[in-house]
């Protein structure tokens, strides 16, 4: 329908005419009038309702929030714990040995947590690696627990020949290039898969004497070609058993009491051997141990530490 304007000075209606300007202006009021009401609804419909993957979100967002509030806890319970743990430890180092324990993990990362940065982890991350990391200090905590609560007990019952336990390295003229594969997983030269490995091995030439860990009995001799080779067993008291593999020759014989550094072998490559050495065990109460815990009383801290980055890090067995 077209438009009139009244003309006042001819006193007549003329007709109206069309502007594409003035059409534009008109629809652009419309159209921001559109988009603010739209903007307003939408700010309304956000604040005062969600929608179902917001209300999934809102949800998982307050579990992680939960979860790590707990995890935290947790954490915090098992390195005081640990903390009172090494706390011990020191103690019946002191008392026994009159020294500090070794630590041969200084200078390297000892996997705690960097709490200034956790924040800057993914959420779904940040749980999954607080739950390792807390079973990982809650099997470490009760490991140490039990074992210093062995020590608390042999103290108690009197068990004050040291030379029972197995703390001297069991070869002559020992050097820590000599440090093989200890316990663990490694790669066998022989089969070229990873296997258990239940020992330490000490690289050495043919005909090295071997010497007895500790006081006790020989409770088992071999002289097999395949396997172990010629194998020595000694049981010692506190239901510890050290073994000697691949050796050259055997100098003592079943039944036969031993004293600490007593040589009862030479250093072979008897048996399934890749290379002359020998293949040390430790087995406290039917469980195979690291040896090399038990070399504190025979060499420094430092000689310790290098020894044991050594074996951590020689991937391949000698057998």
């Amino acid at each position: 329908m077209a438009k009139f304007l009244y003309n006042k000075k001819e006193l007549r209606f003329d007709k109206k005419k069309f502007s594409i300007w003035r059409a534009l202006l008109v629809v652009g009021k419309y159209v921001l009038f559109s988009l603010l009401v739209a903007v307003i609804y939408y700010a309304i419909y956000s604040i005062f309702f969600s929608t179902d993957r917001e209300k999934q979100l809102i949800a998982e967002r307050d579990y992680m929030e939960r979860e790590y509030d707990r995890m935290k806890e947790q954490i915090e319970i098992v390195e005081s714990v640990v903390e009172g743990l090494e706390a011990r430890d020191r103690q019946i180092y002191n008392d026994i040995f009159h020294s500090a324990p070794p630590t041969y993990m200084v200078g390297r990362d000892t996997g705690r947590m960097d709490m200034g940065t956790i924040y800057e982890e993914d959420e779904n991350d940040l749980i999954w690696n607080v739950n390792i990391r807390a079973s990982r200090l809650e099997s470490i905590s009760g490991r140490i627990n039990t074992s210093i609560e062995n020590i608390y007990h042999r103290l108690s019952a009197g068990e004050t020949d040291w030379q029972s336990i197995p703390s001297i390295i069991p070869v002559k003229d020992f050097s820590i290039a000599r440090t093989g594969a200890s316990v663990g997983n490694k790669f066998s030269p022989f089969y070229k898969t990873l296997r258990l490995h239940t020992g330490f091995d000490i690289l050495s030439p043919v005909g090295t004497e071997v010497l007895a860990a500790a006081s006790g009995t020989v409770t088992f001799v071999t002289r097999g070609t395949t396997a172990w080779g010629r194998r020595i067993e000694i049981t010692h008291s506190g239901g510890i058993v050290t073994t000697y593999s691949h050796l050259q020759e055997i100098m003592v014989k079943k039944g036969q009491k031993v004293q600490q550094s007593d040589i009862i072998g030479r250093v072979g490559n008897s048996g399934t051997s890749f290379a002359p050495h020998l293949h040390y065990e430790v087995i406290v109460d039917g469980n195979h141990v690291d040896p090399i815990n038990y070399f504190f009383a025979d060499i420094t801290p430092l000689a310790y530490q290098e020894m044991m980055m050594i074996a951590l890090s020689t991937g391949q067995s000698m057998d």
